[in-house]
């Protein structure tokens, strides 16, 4: 894929944490152990691929055959790894150069938790401990909607091309700006590397 490691496609609030995440895990590991971003930003495509896991299409839907390791599809259910910025992401742990899969040490990603985020672990029907993700609690307005089209209506503001209400609302007038700087008509990971390239990342808003 090349960009579902890339800490480019994490929203402000996860990027100006994430170092500080790191270092709290790593803390709690082993000497001999590393902590690293596995997972960011994922196309609806990758999704599917990832829903396909352990599951096998039968009569007419996916039927569970083996270990899964989403429950979300990314069209009919989409994750928090498929938003643009993505809203979640996914810690490996490493011993030397070798990735743990499966390991009890994956309990430390919880020092996330600390840090404004919550995490997979905590989930009462599908733990998935890698996974640390933003509260709905610090959305903009207490919306994943108006939070994402927020964060482009401020790169938009600081190309010149809105000048709109920072409402997060991403109507014709944020389409309009969106295709006037990036040449593209969806937001997409062509439109945020324009844009991320030209103006860096976003942490003014995100203390």
């Amino acid at each position: 894929m090349g960009y579902d490691r890339e800490p480019r496609y994490l929203h402000p609030y996860i990027a100006g944490r994430l170092p500080k995440i790191l270092d709290a895990v790593k803390s709690k590991l082993p000497a001999d152990h590393t902590v690293k971003l596995v997972s960011a930003h994922r196309t609806p495509d990758d999704q599917f691929k990832l829903f396909k896991q352990g599951r096998v299409f039968r009569n007419g839907s996916w039927v569970k055959v083996g270990p899964v390791v989403t429950h979300l599809d990314g069209f009919v259910k989409a994750s928090r790894h498929n938003n643009m910025p993505c809203t979640a992401f996914d810690i490996g742990i490493f011993r030397g150069s070798t990735y743990l899969g499966d390991s009890p040490l994956y309990k430390h990603i919880k020092e996330g938790t600390k840090l404004g985020l919550d995490w997979g672990g905590n989930w009462a029907r599908f733990k998935d401990m890698p996974h640390l993700e933003m509260p709905p609690s610090v959305f903009f307005k207490s919306s994943l909607e108006k939070d994402q089209g927020l964060v482009w209506q401020h790169y938009l503001q600081m190309a010149g091309a809105y000048t709109g209400v920072m409402d997060g609302i991403f109507g014709t007038n944020s389409l309009k700006a969106l295709k006037a700087v990036t040449g593209q008509e969806t937001r997409n990971l062509k439109a945020w590397d324009f844009l991320y390239n030209k103006f860096g990342k976003l942490d003014a808003r995100y203390p």
